[in-house]
């Protein structure tokens, strides 16, 4: 895909974006989202502009496997396009304050994805907070038994539900369950996107102490 020029690449990831927090994205069913795959192919300035570089089959399979396949992450202010959100979830620092108390913050230099983690301390302690929908309860779970086994510190799932999403009492024991059989702890919080400005994106990490 790099015959698209670089400028033009992400200016139509910024449309996109803008039009899938339109949408509400996240609350789309798979047919729903197929169907806008289609007519996003159909605008002119989204698939008029990527069929000038590739078939139109071709700009389809773009959209969904490069900007939308890292729309969530990016949200997340994680990976190569956090800039072009408009309106993103909030950051690993505003997770850890809403999921650990206003005492944590991220460690400098330790933000992963594939789940999204990082440290995070309170000055006296360090955890390895792990994040992600409940549908991804399954890689938070395989990630925090890695890290015991890797021994880093200790592992805490943090399931982020959206405004608006609901999970059941049985679903949370459930899930609360499932993190303890694999000796992690677990918090379930409920967050919201929020249009920022980016100097507000600029979350604030410590450096983790020499020795």
């Amino acid at each position: 895909m790099s015959e698209i020029p670089e400028a033009v690449r992400r200016e139509v990831i910024r449309d996109i974006y803008r039009k899938a927090d339109e949408l509400g994205w996240d609350g789309l069913s798979a047919v729903d989202r197929t169907a806008w795959y289609n007519r996003w192919v159909d605008d002119k300035e989204l698939g008029g502009v990527l069929t000038r570089y590739m078939p139109r089959e071709r700009a389809r399979m773009w959209i969904k496997d490069v900007p939308m396949k890292h729309y969530n992450r990016a949200r997340s202010g994680i990976g190569p396009y956090a800039d072009l959100v408009g309106t993103p979830l909030p950051s690993a620092y505003d997770i850890a304050r809403i999921a650990l108390g206003e005492d944590w913050s991220v460690l400098g230099g330790t933000l992963q994805e594939k789940p999204n983690r990082c440290q995070v301390t309170d000055g006296r302690r360090q955890m390895l907070m792990i994040w992600g929908s409940p549908r991804n309860l399954k890689s938070l779970v395989w990630a925090g038994l890695n890290a015991r086994v890797d021994g880093l510190p200790p592992p805490v799932a943090v399931i982020n539900l959206l405004q608006g999403e609901r999970l059941t009492e049985s679903e949370q024991q459930r899930y609360e369950r499932v993190c303890e059989l694999a000796g992690l702890d677990v918090r379930v919080i409920t967050t919201r996107a929020t249009r920022t400005t980016s100097a507000n994106r600029e979350a604030p990490t410590l450096r983790l102490p020499d020795g």
